[in-house]
């Protein structure tokens, strides 16, 4: 079975969801750190520190619970996808869609894959270097999350979280931090070294590419 995931619109299996799209702007910086356990499939076993800039290319999607534009899940595609080890293409959700609440400042435990995630259930989802899983738990604490009035555009976001990939025990910990306005972001005090790992592909590979082969993303 084949699965298409477009890095630029949001598919979301719920009721009446609304999903935009944007460019960030020419201000935007967004800092994403991680820390992966051996045998993670995502990070394998690497650390890494990035600081993207609109220049690496980012976008961002907003998706809101009508009647009131209510901001409920996060999609960040960060950075640009290359065949060596400057690697540094991302994608980043976070959701509480299937809570059925406003994303905003808290803990967030029991996720699944978003936006695939069951009634109940809030959504993670962190792929890096053209690897993503097919389903996975976590959690994750957002610190903080602001929006337009319209709730259709970021202005400020971070977020830590923990992902493990089809249930195993090995773990890829990070955090996660964007402003619109380009303030500086102060960094998570991990030390953390950027390490490239040079797939020389440009697909998306899930942890068990026997179960959905590999997923592309289209520009």
């Amino acid at each position: 079975m084949r699965t298409r995931r477009h890095p630029l619109f949001l598919v979301v299996l719920a009721f009446g969801i609304l999903a935009t799209p944007l460019t960030a702007s020419a201000t935007s910086i967004a800092h994403l750190t991680l820390k992966s356990e051996p045998g993670d499939f995502i990070g394998q076993g690497g650390s890494f520190d990035i600081t993207y800039t609109p220049l690496n290319s980012m976008f961002f999607s907003v998706s809101v619970l009508p009647p009131a534009p209510i901001p409920s899940f996060v999609q960040f595609v960060l950075g640009t996808v290359t065949s060596g080890s400057d690697n540094t293409f991302a994608i980043v959700d976070f959701s509480t869609t299937q809570l059925g609440i406003t994303i905003q400042p808290g803990l967030y435990v029991d996720a699944q894959r978003a936006p695939f995630a069951n009634p109940g259930h809030p959504g993670l989802d962190v792929s890096f270097q053209n690897r993503g899983c097919n389903t996975l738990t976590g959690s994750f604490s957002v610190g903080e999350a602001a929006f337009s009035p319209d709730g259709m555009t970021i202005e400020t976001f971070a977020a830590t979280f923990e992902q493990h990939c089809e249930g195993f025990t090995p773990a890829l910990f990070g955090s996660f931090q964007f402003d619109a306005s380009g303030a500086s972001l102060v960094p998570e005090p991990t030390g953390l070294v950027l390490i490239g790992l040079g797939l020389g592909i440009s697909t998306l590979r899930r942890r068990r590419p026997t179960w959905f082969d590999f997923i592309e993303y289209q520009k």
